[in-house]
């Protein structure tokens, strides 16, 4: 009875699909006239066929044939590729406000509640109070300075440890690496998490698994009819990973409230200044907890990130 169902439910997205399609294609000569050039694709799934192991070879083929400015239909979703220097400045850098936003994609839209953090949001009021937020109270030479005794105490648990560890071969750029982790996660957090306190898995089988999911290719991105489907089972795996990730948050959220209301002399960190602005009218945009979350999220993957490129 089930594939009943969902053979029900694929042949109505299709017969939708198929719709849609005969719309754009009715439009299409409209606006070949206005777009650069570039290969017509197929109806529905445009030209993601011409895109195999290698994009990136199989874009610079492409480039050759169309020229340095190209336009294709990566599924429903109408894509520009620049592909040489002077092309990419007109983007970057003449017209950078107008695409300074990235594309929505589902693994970010899952992860980062929206997205609403630093990283992915799009361009507008919100990420400019958040770029200023972080700039000032994150990485100024003040706030930076002011973490100084704390630079010093993990600087020497590292010669400690290279000192008691003298007559074994010890990786340097392990340790380096791991430092400035550390050192991160304590501006960020105000102390250490250890492997444990994340998950079961530990940071590193999680982070790896989510790097999996948004670095293989998702339908649902190009063709977002097909989200609901799940038909590589990415949607599934990346709502598990949100889970691990939303419960570390909550949980880290809840230290911070705790503490704040119990110690009002300790030192303040990063999340506890986030917390600071929750219903605030201090900014130019409403900031809510999934906000707040969604910039921690970005600051532990820069810590994760940082940690794993040590260990390999």
């Amino acid at each position: 009875m089930s594939w009943t169902w969902t053979a029900l439910a694929v042949l109505v997205l299709l017969f939708f699909l198929i719709i849609q399609a005969i719309f754009l294609l009715k439009n299409r000569d409209a606006e070949t006239k206005r777009l650069p050039p570039g290969p017509r694709g197929f109806p529905i799934f445009g030209s993601l066929h011409l895109l195999g192991k290698y994009p990136h070879r199989d874009l610079h083929k492409l480039a050759q044939k169309y020229g340095p400015i190209m336009f294709m239909r990566l599924g429903l979703k109408p894509t520009i590729v620049v592909s040489s220097p002077q092309a990419a400045e007109l983007f970057l850098r003449t017209h950078d406000l107008v695409f300074a936003s990235r594309p929505p994609r589902q693994a970010f839209k899952l992860l980062l509640y929206g997205p609403k953090d630093m990283v992915m949001a799009p361009y507008g009021p919100y990420w400019r109070t958040v770029r200023k937020m972080c700039t000032l109270e994150l990485l100024s030479n003040h706030k930076i300075s002011s973490f100084k005794s704390m630079r010093k105490e993990e600087l020497g648990l590292l010669i400690g440890f290279i000192k008691d560890a003298a007559a074994a071969p010890v990786d340097l750029s392990a340790k380096v690496g791991t430092l400035s982790a550390d050192m991160i996660c304590r501006m960020v957090f105000g102390k250490k998490y250890m492997d444990e306190e994340f998950d079961e898995r530990g940071f590193k089988a999680v982070i790896q698994e989510f790097i999996g999911c948004a670095a293989t290719p998702n339908l649902a991105d190009y063709i977002p009819q097909f989200a609901l489907l799940d038909l590589q089972g990415l949607t599934r795996k990346l709502k598990a990973i949100s889970k691990v990730f939303d419960d570390f948050l909550e949980k880290v959220i809840a230290e911070h409230v705790q503490h704040s209301s119990t110690d009002e002399n300790r030192n303040t960190d990063f999340v506890d200044l986030l917390l600071s602005f929750l219903g605030s009218e201090q900014t130019d945009s409403q900031i809510d907890r999934e906000h707040v979350k969604a910039i921690i999220l970005v600051t532990i993957y820069i810590y994760i990130y940082i940690k794993q490129i040590c260990i390999l």
